[in-house]
């Protein structure tokens, strides 16, 4: 069932930042109700059952529902629905609501209660408010591009929507602690976040250091700006990370890869001055891990309590043992791509642990059982979908000319 499996929620999303806060409160049990256009396009692929495979893990759990609110019947069953959900989250571009006459003041008004979280690139009182926005977009103006990569190098993105993902979480957050609050008052609240906000956010640690000390972090590639020994190291046969964060683990390093002397030195005897001296202590200890196998420094490392790891592919993380250990793997089902697998839930709680079994759903599957929750007859919905057939046809025609 899930903790949130009392909560009903209206998706109002696209992309990734905003299917990413919904898939989290579907992965915990929310009722996640999509609004779809009946017209909606799949997008690109790859495909895996006639649907886009990053579909069928972003709207995993949920429910499809194909409403146009700019058509005035649709409009009238979607604030039905509304009005029967406790959350709604949109990331529509700031105002497009508004147009649409879904907007947090119009919802309020109906439901005061409502939970509403608007995702948006910059935030709806930016004054890049009307500026298009996707993830490398407030990666590149948040600064975080510019502390990502080699010494030297171009700047570059991270090798996954990070912007995307961190604001749906954040996202997701910030809407579970509105229904805690309304659960103590009464009263329904509007999350307005935005993607370059939270990215800057995240550079919490190179931006304070600039904003306390003017200067200016840059990219460092795997190393750390105040830990030494700290990144890639050579193996005899390939690399190995190895972070120490504290001179006794520096001291372990240096026992177990024969150089103990190394930890005398006074270049590298404590925290502040292996810094000072960065440059000779990673390679000190490059000139070391060299002669080494990877396999066997690993082992000796981890007898040691030195922090190491093989930089692992992602089909090698898939079989990582810890990975398979905690059902990180999850299997769902989908009505035309079967069943398939992927990642699961990290939340690991001792009661009510997060169980995920469906996949997503297809474009207005749920059609039928939410219209009719909503007091509408056979005659009606079928009269609806007729509607929306015609218009899926008109559509497809129309982009075959």
């Amino acid at each position: 069932m899930g903790m949130l499996s009392d909560y009903r929620v209206i998706d109002f999303t696209s992309f990734v930042s905003g299917p990413t806060c919904t898939r989290l409160l579907a992965d915990m049990g929310a009722e996640v109700i999509r609004i779809e256009r009946p017209d909606k396009k799949k997008g690109s692929g790859p495909y895996l059952g006639g649907e886009r495979v990053v579909d069928l893990g972003l709207m995993r759990g949920k429910k499809s529902v194909t409403l146009n609110a700019k058509d005035p019947k649709d409009h009238e069953i979607l604030m039905k629905l509304i009005e029967t959900a406790d959350i709604m989250v949109e990331n529509f571009r700031p105002g497009v609501t508004k147009r649409l006459g879904i907007d947090y003041e119009t919802i309020s008004k109906i439901k005061p209660d409502i939970i509403y979280t608007s995702i948006s690139g910059f935030g709806e009182d930016s004054p890049y408010r009307d500026k298009g926005a996707f993830d490398i977009i407030a990666q590149a103006m948040s600064g975080i591009m510019s502390v990502t990569g080699e010494k030297g190098g171009k700047p570059l993105r991270c090798g996954i929507s990070i912007a995307d993902i961190m604001t749906g979480i954040e996202a997701a957050y910030g809407t579970v602690c509105m229904l805690l609050e309304r659960n103590k008052t009464g009263k329904g609240n509007h999350l307005d976040i935005a993607m370059l906000d939270t990215l800057f956010a995240a550079c919490n640690n190179p931006a304070t250091q600039y904003l306390t000390t003017g200067k200016p972090a840059g990219p460092i590639g795997n190393e750390h700006p105040q830990d030494v020994p700290w990144g890639d190291f050579p193996t005899l046969d390939g690399t190995l990370i190895i972070a120490c964060a504290r001179t006794n683990t520096y001291r372990d390093l240096c026992k177990v890869l024969q150089c103990e002397d190394m930890a005398e030195d006074p270049r590298f005897v404590n925290d502040d001055v292996r810094l000072a001296h960065k440059e000779e202590c990673q390679q000190m200890v490059a000139d070391h891990t060299k002669n080494w196998k990877s396999a066997d420094l690993i082992s000796v490392l981890n007898q040691a309590g030195v922090p190491c790891a093989l930089v692992n592919s992602v089909a090698d993380a898939c079989k990582d043992p810890s990975i398979l250990h905690r059902h990180m793997i999850a299997e769902v089902t989908h009505k035309t791509a079967g069943t398939y697998r992927l990642p699961g839930s990290p939340l690991k709680f001792r009661n009510d642990p997060v169980s995920l079994t469906r996949g997503a759903p297809i474009l207005g599957e749920n059609n039928r059982e939410i219209f009719s929750s909503l007091g509408m007859s056979h005659e009606e919905i079928d009269e609806l979908l007729r509607k929306q057939a015609k218009v899926r046809t008109f559509f497809k025609e129309f982009e075959m000319e």
